[in-house]
């Protein structure tokens, strides 16, 4: 765990923003809580689409650069929302899906038991990629030599493993 995950997650407790949508099921995910994040990386929180969350997500309306936008994400129909507590960005994307079945959580549990397996050398290199411009999934499916898509290669990888 770093110390920026310790940060994001008392910031978010402090907001109680996991509070506020804790009926939608959400569980921080993506760079941060496994270590390959970059100062400007989002905190990244997956919640449950249902009806009433657009109510909830405008609770949010008083926070900086706040923005609502549906988009589909890998053929799956998003509700996204954006916005700043303090200097943290932060990403809530909801789907109709439980937040552990969202790809999202299943990238971020492949990545984490890699990064388990490859150890700091690994967790440095995904960082140079990133730094780079590359994702983390593109760094990640580089890095191991994956073709294709990085996203589904990723998750193939992640269930022959």
């Amino acid at each position: 765990m770093t110390n920026r995950f310790s940060d994001c997650t008392s910031l978010l407790k402090d907001r109680k923003v996991l509070e506020i949508l804790s009926e939608f099921s959400p569980e921080f995910v993506g760079s941060i809580p496994i270590g390959v994040d970059l100062p400007h990386s989002d905190i990244d929180i997956i919640c449950e689409l249902r009806p009433s969350i657009l109510k909830v997500l405008e609770s949010f309306s008083s926070y900086p650069s706040f923005q609502i936008s549906e988009k589909v994400l890998g053929n799956i129909p998003s509700i996204i929302c954006r916005f700043r507590l303090g200097s943290e960005k932060v990403e809530i994307v909801a789907q109709s899906l439980s937040p552990k079945k969202q790809i999202a959580y299943q990238h971020m549990i492949i990545e984490e038991k890699i990064l388990k397996d490859k150890g700091e050398t690994f967790r440095l290199s995904v960082l140079e990629k990133k730094k780079e411009g590359k994702n983390t999934e593109e760094a990640f499916a580089e890095l191991l030599g994956l073709k294709g898509d990085p996203y589904s290669s990723l998750l193939e990888y992640g269930e022959r493993e």
